[in-house]
């Protein structure tokens, strides 16, 4: 989870934080140039939006205040100036944005990418199709494809492919390429519900979540518990209060609280590098990665 907010100086930071988390801030003699109202948010300050409930930001143009902000495709919009939004759509979320007077309004997101595998089929393909550009969208992809018995639907965002951040078709469409007979590893944000469908050929059941997705999550967790473990493992006190306060934060979902109290739990700059990391956590998993 990120929460983010305009500074004094018309740039965005992170609330309640000396430094940023992530290196993308001008020095401080750039400046980036800030409209006077929010009528032309979410464009004006470089960034889309996407999604019937909840809504997602599907692109965000590098040089632009968001990018240096942080912010990134594939983010869930959950909170505008401290206002709920979780699930409503996109259209709503940006009515909600273009009312505030704060220019531009404080927004929390967390990361909904999703990293499947995909394990190509006999002929070394991956049986799906994208078109546009930021973002791409999977214009076709059959639930009995190699790609759609990995979780891939038609009407998913391709965000990364092999690990690389994608926004031209292109280099997409290249890389995806370059992967034919080899395991193929996408980061996709999945928009709307995921229904069970039942194949014609085998009919076979194909669940909500591929099996990549459901391995990346737990990778995810051991990744973010090995992290804690090499930051904080001498400091059982710290550890136990991050855990509490991620369990509190799962079961209320307070956007504004979670980003207040972080950076008085994580005092150091060493310690501070894992709120970073946070943004990436499934909210329904927080209460159970930490088992004393």
């Amino acid at each position: 989870m990120k929460k983010f907010l305009q500074n004094k100086k018309g740039r965005y930071s992170f609330r309640n934080q000396n430094k940023p988390a992530v290196p993308r801030y001008p020095s401080k003699d750039d400046f980036i140039a800030m409209p006077t109202s929010n009528q032309g948010w979410p464009e004006e300050f470089g960034f889309q939006l996407g999604g019937s409930g909840p809504s997602y930001i599907l692109s965000v143009e590098e040089g632009s205040s968001a990018y240096l902000a942080g912010l990134q495709p594939g983010d869930q919009v959950l909170e505008i100036e401290g206002q709920n939004v979780c699930t409503l759509g996109f259209q709503a979320v940006i009515a909600i944005a273009q009312t505030q007077r704060n220019i531009p309004p404080s927004i929390g997101v967390v990361s909904r990418i999703q990293q499947m595998d995909i394990t190509p089929g006999p002929d070394g393909r991956f049986g799906f199709t994208i078109v546009g550009d930021c973002p791409l969208l999977v214009e076709d992809c059959s639930p009995c494809s190699p790609a759609g018995r990995g979780g891939l639907r038609a009407g998913d965002y391709v965000m990364e492919v092999n690990g690389i951040p994608v926004r031209q078709h292109e280099m997409a469409a290249a890389l995806i390429k370059a992967s034919q007979g080899r395991t193929l590893r996408l980061g996709v944000l999945c928009l709307g519900p995921r229904r069970k469908v039942r194949s014609s050929e085998n009919m076979d059941e194909i669940q909500p979540e591929g099996d990549g997705m459901r391995t990346d999550r737990k990778h995810k967790a051991l990744e973010f518990n090995r992290k804690i473990d090499q930051i904080l493992g001498e400091e059982p006190e710290v550890k136990e209060k991050l855990f509490a306060v991620l369990k509190q934060y799962a079961a209320e979902k307070k956007v504004d609280w979670l980003a207040s109290v972080l950076p008085d739990i994580l005092t150091t700059d060493e310690q501070q590098t894992l709120i970073g990391h946070i943004r990436y956590l499934p909210l329904n998993l927080c209460s159970k990665w930490y088992h004393p």
